[in-house]
């Protein structure tokens, strides 16, 4: 009779654990088929309202303040730089000359020089 009773249990155990309850939710993310895909090259470009862009422009700057924040919580880099210069005789002299920078500055001088 305990046989019976744990092999009914075994049972309804797999069956309930087999069994999902849960299915996933799916998302329509854009076009399934082709011809969804060419209704949608049909449409026109959204022109951009002035909303549109000032939203655009403060989520820039925002991200920008974010990066030099972050690039001002690493440490410094170090590295070795290239001195060259002339003497009056016309002799060429190289040296290497230590060099370090905050990150930050790297960042914010990117393309001004």
């Amino acid at each position: 009779m305990l046989h019976n009773f744990m092999l009914t249990i075994s049972k309804i155990l797999n069956t309930v654990l087999n069994f999902s309850f849960y299915s996933p939710p799916v998302y329509h993310t854009g076009p399934n088929n082709l011809e969804e895909l060419l209704k949608q090259f049909d449409q026109p470009i959204k022109e951009k309202t002035q909303d549109d862009i000032i939203r655009d422009y403060t989520i820039k700057e925002t991200m920008v303040k974010l990066e030099v924040d972050m690039l001002a919580m690493e440490p410094s880099q170090v590295f070795k730089g290239q001195q060259y210069w002339t003497d009056n005789e016309g002799k060429s002299f190289y040296d290497w000359v230590p060099c370090i920078t905050r990150p930050e500055v790297i960042y914010c001088s990117y393309g001004k020089n």
